[in-house]
């Protein structure tokens, strides 16, 4: 159940879909993977800091929760986005797994291209950690997996059009979709490579502890690119994200094979002051954001 739980938890908070679940055909006609449209932002919200708190239960029991910052700074000149997610499994669970994991991307902001990628897995005994860089002259990732006991390094251009999962969201964010439209990407998770359907399929007035939100319902369709088939309907999952300006993720709902996840925005703030992480973020160098100046 751990693995399922963390995956889905992921997808709630960040779409970061990157399990792999039980094969079923799609129900919707979609693109192959190759064909994934190449988005332009039309909007930043974004743009000025921001800070979201996401708690998660399980059959209502809390345990886990999560942090997403973002900040923007220079680099080489040009102006990019620093995310970084930090989650962490509550007190109760962690007398049975503990989980410590950090999530950074890094994205070039006017066309919200992805440039560096990490993701420091702390789970238990386990401790991974993946950087992968995006090199623009070549249209390549490049990707170190350090798992202690071995270093894996590998490089992928295919499918065409690959970011991040963080970037992929913060694409999505940033697009002006209305219900029945559907958003396309080609991400990856580290070692595998995914074509990503979001079906926008109602908009609606939910609640949470923070009040009534108008939101916009969306279906997440997942395929790994490297296995046939598309994934279930992430066993019956969907993701609201707020229908104003903000475009954020506020709730999950997702059933498992033993009961049901549900995980919820209980903090939101916006401005550089409320986006500031508890660690401080080391002033990257062009060459470590996979950005060459030309």
């Amino acid at each position: 159940m751990r693995g399922e739980f963390l995956s889905i938890a992921w997808i709630g908070v960040i779409f970061l879909v990157v399990s792999n679940v039980a094969a079923a055909q799609p129900t919707v006609t979609t693109p192959p993977p190759e064909k994934v449209p190449v988005y332009q932002p039309k909007f930043y919200p974004f743009d000025g800091g921001e800070r979201a708190v996401y708690k998660a239960s399980w059959n209502g029991i809390p345990v886990a929760t999560a942090v997403i910052a973002t900040t923007s700074q220079l680099i080489g000149g040009k102006k990019f986005y620093h995310v970084q997610v930090d989650a962490k499994t509550s007190p109760i669970l962690d007398l049975f797994w503990k989980m410590r994991d950090t999530i950074t991307s890094t994205i070039e902001a006017k066309p919200l291209a992805p440039t560096r990628f990490t993701f420091s897995q702390r789970e238990n005994q386990k401790v991974i950690d993946t950087e992968a860089k995006f090199d623009r002259t070549a249209k390549k990732w490049s990707v170190h997996r350090d798992e202690r006991t071995e270093v894996k390094k590998y490089e992928f251009d295919q499918p065409p059009n690959t970011i991040d999962p963080i970037t992929a969201v913060y694409l999505a964010r940033s697009q002006d979709f209305k219900v029945g439209d559907h958003l396309y990407f080609n991400i990856f998770g580290g070692r595998y490579r995914y074509f990503l359907d979001l079906e926008v399929e109602r908009r609606e007035i939910i609640r949470i502890a923070a009040g009534r939100i108008d939101a916009f319902k969306i279906v997440p369709r997942i395929k790994n690119v490297m296995k046939d088939g598309y994934a279930e309907r992430l066993n019956e999952g969907s993701v609201w994200i707020s229908a104003d300006e903000r475009r954020i993720p506020v709730m999950l709902n997702s059933k498992i094979f033993v009961g049901s996840i549900y995980i919820e925005r209980i903090e939101d703030k916006v401005g550089p002051q409320a986006a500031a992480v508890q660690q401080p973020i080391r002033q990257l160098r062009a060459s470590e954001t996979g950005y060459l100046e030309q």
